[in-house]
C-alpha cells in the first residue's frame, strides 16, 4: 500500500511539473534591453523593437554555443545535438506561433509572440551552455 502510495505521489509530482509555468528568464535580459522597455512605455511598436533587438543578440549567442558544442563533439553526438535542436526549433515554433492567440489579432497578440520566442531563445542558450 505505502509503495503504491508513493508511486501515485511520484506521478502527480511528475505531471504536475511537466504542465508548470517555465522558470523565469527576467534576470538574464540584458541592461540595454530593460531601459529600452521602459522607454517604450508600453507603445507595442516600441516594445516589439526592443524585443527583436534582445532576441537578435541571444540567437547570435545560441548559435555560437551550439558551434561550439558541435565542434567538440564525436559524429554520433553531433548527430544527436543537431536532431535535439531541430527538435527545440519545431517546438518552440509551434508554441510560440501560437502564443498571443488569447489577444486575437489585437496589438498584444505579436508582443506574446515575439515575448515567446526571446524567452525561449534564453533558455535554449543557458540549457546549451550547461552541456558544455
Amino acid at each position: 500500500m505505502l509503495v503504491k502510495s508513493l508511486i501515485a505521489a511520484g506521478i502527480l509530482v511528475a505531471a504536475t511539473a511537466a504542465h508548470a509555468d517555465p522558470p523565469s528568464v527576467e534576470r538574464y535580459y540584458s541592461q540595454t534591453y530593460n531601459d529600452c522597455m521602459n522607454e517604450a512605455a508600453g507603445s507595442t511598436l516600441p516594445m516589439r523593437q526592443c524585443m527583436g533587438d534582445e532576441h537578435d543578440a541571444w540567437d547570435k549567442q545560441l548559435n555560437q554555443v551550439y558551434q561550439a558544442l558541435m565542434t567538440r563533439r564525436a559524429e554520433p553526438a553531433k548527430v544527436q545535438l543537431r536532431d535535439d535542436e531541430r527538435a527545440w526549433l519545431k517546438r518552440t515554433k509551434s508554441q510560440c506561433d501560437h502564443a498571443g492567440d488569447d489577444e486575437a489579432g489585437g496589438t498584444l497578440q505579436g508582443v506574446e509572440i515575439d515575448q515567446c520566442y526571446l524567452d525561449e531563445t534564453i533558455r535554449r542558450t543557458l540549457y546549451l551552455r550547461g552541456l558544455h
